[in-house]
């Protein structure tokens, strides 16, 4: 039997061999061992650590990490299998916390994981399994089930000696490798099973790995000495696979041997419809759109955005075309589905149609074979089983050719697709037309589409943000957005953890709600890095989303204020101040544009003004020390747009 200092080592080899980079920590002492054993892995290189002091902010940091890597990995292309790309694996990220409560503060990010199809492994800390049942301090009954939703759930028992190859399995299924219902174990008992909810779902997402640590939680001298001398090697063993995956990610993107093949049947009346993909790219899809002439009703996070915006075959106000045009909704016979499309009622409705073929397609899209085969009026039950939905399987059919080899050449006849997109130009120039211009709405409106035309990484809050990006007809930011469950908790910490995955900088831009859901996304501690972030918050004083919903019909209209949109009358300058961020606000001239405003603050440069009220802040009254001051100029950035 091992003791807790030998078993979170195991842990850490595991996630070394795993190729698992990023690794967010929230202090804690029953994860004091895996402190000290992943620590020396990030002095040596082999691993990132990030440390945020509430667990809340840690998921979705890790959360965001999680999207950015997988984003940085799609731009770069390389060789793509169902495993990832050349050059690491599909970027899963750890999240360390410690036992009782702090566990249960993960959901929320866990959720959004498992929803958004983001691998995260959740490491969660626990005292050994004697001391449950007991009234133990900080001690679950059952740790190990706290969290809901993820792909498995790994239970380590104290002193255990398998701890750093199940947490290699807890790795593969986080990336959606493990399918085999009957592969053997029950991962939480150690006993033989044939569940596959105990076996792995094939679907990328989160993992529990709780781990059982006894006491002494701090090593010796000695062993900590011996640690350190093996993480040495391990940094040796990770630099020289490191150099050989960027010599085989040289050369453009290419399929592997083992890429699967996947058919999309296309018939007279087809559509595509894109979602929030996590991260991932469709350069496949978009091909396959471009060729046959499917209009392509794309939210503003799917990839197909930013990679048809020059294309003739994306539908504008796609949402509106549906609900307005009732020829053009009920010719539709067949919808292709990519990502998860989640932002408005009419393609909810679409999608739960029993009479419209679904054909689902994985969110890595670009890592399958992709082709297409027509077929003269195949029945739903044919294809998709019960409700007209599934996930298109493996054929055997070439790329571009129909069932029995004859060639499916790009479609003569783009009609289909002509009077889709006319449909949405008339409905954005009809709405342009009857705005008001300086309505509260319009303005953010403006600001938003104006942020959509930039060459940034947009990161939209849900709520009205994306909603009035999904009306914008010249999109050239990458955006990005949590529409895995569409909630809009985390967004600060999911937008920092973006631009650290990144690398580069990124744009938030966010309602006042969203961002009281998150103020403790704005701490970053004193020796960790806050990203590159600009946080545009438009306050409206309240959820303003309400009064545009069935909320605000004249019999129930008394109950609006207090119960939905509930104004709080509050701005951001203090809290922006207290917790060392930049800050600026536009919108108090009341004789000026609003937008122009707007464009001139954030077009300024933002190096802080030592004669300034924030300058002040940086020059230490409120205890910031000098790193604090380069990292606030690098990009902590708040611009407060007053819509009131």
């Amino acid at each position: 039997m091992l003791n807790s200092s030998a078993v979170a080592q195991q842990i850490a080899r595991g996630l070394a061999s795993s190729g698992v980079t990023e690794v967010v920590i929230a202090p804690g002492s029953r994860s004091a061992p895996l402190i000290y054993a992943l620590a020396p892995l990030a002095e040596a290189g082999v691993i990132r650590t990030h440390v945020r002091i509430d667990e809340r902010d840690a998921g979705f940091l890790a959360l965001g990490l999680a999207r950015g890597l997988r984003a940085k990995q799609s731009r770069a292309g390389g060789v793509r299998t169902r495993a990832g790309t050349a050059g690491g694996r599909d970027g899963a990220v750890a999240l360390v916390t410690t036992s009782g409560s702090a566990v249960a503060n993960l959901h929320p990010a866990v959720l959004e994981a498992s929803y958004g199809h983001l691998p995260l492994i959740a490491i969660t800390a626990d005292r050994p399994a004697r001391l449950r049942g007991t009234g133990a301090n900080q001690t679950i009954d059952d740790q190990s089930q706290v969290l809901s939703d993820v792909r498995v759930r790994i239970d380590v028992p104290a002193g255990s000696a398998d701890a750093g190859q199940l947490f290699a399995e807890a790795v593969a299924h986080s990336l959606g490798l493990v399918t085999d219902p009957g592969s053997g174990r029950d991962l939480v008992t150690g006993a033989a099973s044939d569940t596959e909810s105990e076996s792995g779902t094939g679907e990328v997402g989160p993992v529990q790995f709780n781990v059982q640590f006894d006491v002494p939680l701090v090593p010796t001298v000695t062993e900590l000495a011996e640690w350190k001398a093996a993480v040495q090697s391990l940094a040796a063993k990770s630099a020289n696979e490191a150099s050989k995956s960027a010599f085989a990610g040289s050369d453009a993107v290419s399929y592997s041997d083992s890429a699967k093949d996947i058919s999309v049947r296309i018939l007279p009346g087809t559509v595509i419809v894109a979602g929030d993909a996590g991260g991932h790219a469709a350069t496949a899809l978009k091909s396959l759109a471009e060729e046959h002439a499917i209009p392509v009703l794309a939210e503003p996070s799917s990839p197909l955005t930013s990679e048809l915006r020059d294309s003739s075959v994306v539908v504008p106000a796609h949402a509106r075309v549906l609900s307005e045009r009732e020829d053009l909704r009920t010719a539709i016979r067949t919808v292709i589905v990519h990502g998860k499309p989640t932002l408005t009622r009419p393609v909810a409705a679409l999608l739960a149609d029993s009479e419209v073929l679904v054909q689902r397609l994985p969110d890595d899209v670009d890592a399958v074979s992709l082709s297409a085969r027509s077929s003269e009026s195949p029945s739903v039950d044919e294809v998709a089983g019960s409700g007209g939905d599934s996930t298109v399987s493996d054929v055997a059919a070439a790329p571009n050719t129909v069932s029995g080899g004859t060639p499916l050449h790009p479609s003569m006849d783009t009609g289909w697709r002509d009077e889709w997109v006319r449909a949405g130009e008339a409905i954005i120039a009809e709405s342009r037309r009857t705005r008001e211009v300086e309505s509260t709405q319009s303005s953010a409106r403006a600001i938003t589409e104006e942020l959509a035309n930039r060459d940034i990484n947009l990161f939209a809050a849900s709520s009205n943000t994306i909603r009035y990006l999904s009306e914008a007809t010249d999109v050239r930011a990458h955006v990005h957005a949590s529409r895995g469950l569409a909630g809009i908790d985390g967004l600060i910490s999911t937008a920092t953890g973006l631009s650290l995955g990144l690398g580069e900088q990124v744009v938030l831009v966010i309602g006042d709600i969203a961002m009281l859901h998150d103020v403790g996304g704005l701490l970053t501690p004193s020796a960790e890095e806050g990203g590159d972030v600009i946080i545009v918050v438009l306050n409206d004083d309240g959820g303003a989303i309400f009064s545009g919903l069935e909320h605000s019909q004249e019999h129930v209209a008394p109950y609006l204020e207090r119960y939905f949109t509930v104004p709080h009358g509050r701005d951001f300058k203090n809290l922006a101040v207290g917790y060392g961020w930049e800050y600026s606000r536009v919108g108090s001239r009341k004789e000026s544009s609003l937008l122009d405003d707007f464009i001139a603050e954030f077009d300024s440069n933002s190096e802080v003004d030592s004669t300034s009220e924030i300058g002040t802040a940086a020059r230490g009254v409120d205890g910031l020390e000098s790193n604090q001051v380069t990292r606030m100029r690098r990009g902590r950035r708040i611009i407060e747009v007053d819509l009131t």
